[in-house]
């Protein structure tokens, strides 16, 4: 349709002179005899085309609207699968997260705008090519110098687009911040302390202060660049103009028809308005949207975890998992999180890892479960290196509850089901209302509505929410649905009061009879109860030992202890009667 709609517009330019020159000789005195019949067969033929050319635009449209719905469905695919399966280093890189952040929202329109601004330029191209042509049977001479005038304007748009993306990049960093202020400003999550501290000001002000730099520097590139596209156009437009004068004396010479002329001075103008605009935005925007796709690539070309052939664990009775003399860095950073530390975690036994904030506890965890695997020394399991076995099995033998862990809005059923899936477990009513029973939630679970059916948080209608606790003995559960062997609680009573904390404790002692757990926290009362005590400083085991063992040797760990016992002296009684 975009060539048949180029090709309409130059045998307008053909039909329109035949038309005039057929009127100009019917009422000629010479040539009285002209036959009207001709002239009717032109002005039908005219006319077809200008329907032709009328309902091009809006059939492209509507093809552009079908296309942009089948390229949303592509990117949903493409994009959203490519993004859960990158390598988790990604997601704590800031320079990826700005990639992301470019290429994922609205990448069906420019996805499609790119395509559309080919399909335009093709068009255009057919059109300006007819034109020279036609001018070029008149005057070669004027056909190339209308050719050489629209050339500084293709070089502008290209330039004044690459401008345009590249000031979009730099300004992304700024955007990201503006959107998580609007977020605060806006977001439900944070509707209650926002009513409390009434900050909405404050955060407004941060917002517009990120928005308004991030608008400026766009607005300075865009005007510096129109500026100098539209000042060019002004040279074409004169170019035109003393081309359409120039043309005079072929007519004047009958190397030319009248006809011939009007018709190329409308099309010489039309030429110009369109260069002067639409040419210069398809090419603006096909440039903007080129350097698009190179970030488009970039993000697919971003790695994966890859599924690699190697052992089936569950095949294997779990037995230990050791640390060898294993270091770490983070990526962009050469600061060692973890230096040289080994230690050892053996089977239906119950470890604490403590240590201060930023020893390389959590790392620990991270590396375990494999969400980084560029360190140095050796990872065993049952004493074999962790490496010869394929990356989902690993992930398969352990499970975590996280300090900042998810709250879905999903039900009570769902929310325990997304623990098994990656088991491909299938889980009955019974075993279901079992593990809620376990974790304490059964009498909580009752109380709702729709019982196991119900839609747990406020972001839907009739929605019930769960405290902090409650949700963390959800996230037990949801653990207690996989087949996992080892179960990590990272932190997990930081955010908890004393009764929430007691309860989670009743909860541990329940999982360490079916699992191997290990408690990371920097909250020592959880330590009494352990088989084994490992204490983390600078990247290291600095200590080794039951708890009664560290606290004679009065190190570290006594020290941390005796600092933290006034927190829980009182408790301790309390915390024994869990056990």
């Amino acid at each position: 349709m975009t060539v048949l709609a180029g090709i309409a517009q130059n045998v307008m330019i053909v039909v329109l002179a035949d038309f005039l020159d057929s009127v100009l000789a019917y009422f000629s005195a010479a040539n009285s005899d002209g036959n009207i019949k001709s002239i009717l067969v032109l002005i039908c033929a005219y006319v077809g085309l200008q329907l032709f050319v009328w309902a091009e635009p809006n059939l492209f449209e509507w093809f552009r609207m079908k296309c942009q719905i089948q390229m949303r469905r592509y990117c949903n695919d493409v994009l959203l699968d490519k993004y859960s399966k990158i390598k988790y280093c990604y997601t704590e890189d800031d320079e990826t997260q700005n990639l992301i952040e470019r290429v994922m929202p609205q990448a069906e329109d420019k996805l499609t705008e790119c395509f559309c601004c080919y399909l335009d330029i093709a068009g255009f191209i057919i059109k300006v090519a007819g034109i020279l042509v036609i001018l070029a049977n008149a005057t070669v001479w004027t056909a190339l110098v209308v050719f050489l005038c629209a050339a500084p304007l293709f070089i502008l748009a290209i330039k004044s687009g690459r401008a345009t993306y590249e000031t979009a990049k730099e300004v992304t960093q700024l955007q990201r911040q503006a959107e998580y202020y609007s977020d605060v400003a806006a977001g439900k999550e944070f509707a209650y302390e926002r009513k409390l501290f009434k900050y909405g000001d404050f955060i407004n002000a941060k917002w517009k202060e990120r928005y308004d730099v991030a608008r400026k520097t766009k607005l300075r590139t865009g005007i510096k660049w129109y500026v100098k596209s539209k000042m060019a156009s002004v040279f074409t437009a004169i170019i035109g103009i003393l081309s359409t004068i120039v043309l005079i004396n072929p007519v004047l010479n009958g190397e030319m028809t009248v006809g011939l002329y009007i018709s190329l001075v409308g099309a010489i103008y039309e030429f110009i308005k369109v260069m002067a605009w639409d040419f210069m935005e398809d090419i603006d925007w096909l440039t903007n949207t080129k350097e698009y796709m190179k970030d488009y690539n970039s993000f697919l070309d971003l790695e994966e975890d890859k599924e690699e052939s190697g052992k089936d664990i569950f095949r294997e009775e779990f037995k230990s998992l050791e640390f060898q003399n294993v270091s770490f860095h983070y990526p962009n950073s050469e600061r060692y999180v973890l230096n040289g530390i080994s230690f050892t975690i053996e089977a239906n036994k119950r470890y604490c890892i403590v240590g201060t904030n930023g020893s390389g506890k959590t790392t620990i965890v991270k590396l375990i479960l494999g969400l980084y695997d560029d360190y140095q020394g050796k990872i065993l399991l049952n004493g074999r290196d962790v490496k010869e076995y394929r990356r989902a099995e690993i992930g398969k033998i352990c499970s975590a509850v996280l300090q900042d862990f998810s709250r879905y809005s999903l039900s009570v059923r769902d929310n325990i089901l997304l623990g098994g899936l990656k088991y491909n477990r299938k889980i009955d009513d019974a075993e279901l209302s079992g593990i809620v029973s376990e974790v304490g939630l059964q009498s909580e679970v009752k109380k709702l509505k729709q019982g196991m059916d119900t839609v747990l948080g406020s972001h839907f209608k009739d929605g019930q929410d769960f405290s902090g606790g409650q949700w963390q003995r959800l996230t037990i559960a949801r653990n207690l649905a996989g087949d996992s062997k080892i179960v990590f609680f990272d932190e997990p009573t930081a955010a908890l009061d004393p009764i929430a904390e007691r309860n989670f404790y009743q909860s541990l002692q329940f999982i360490s009879n079916l699992k191997t757990t290990v408690v990371i926290s920097h909250r020592l009362a959880v330590t009494r109860h352990s088989d084994m005590i490992y204490v983390v400083c600078d990247g290291a085991i600095g200590e080794s030992g039951t708890f009664e063992e560290l606290m004679e040797r009065r190190g570290d760990f006594f020290e941390m202890y005796e600092s933290q016992k006034v927190w829980y002296d009182e408790g301790t009684k309390r915390y024994s009667e869990c056990y």
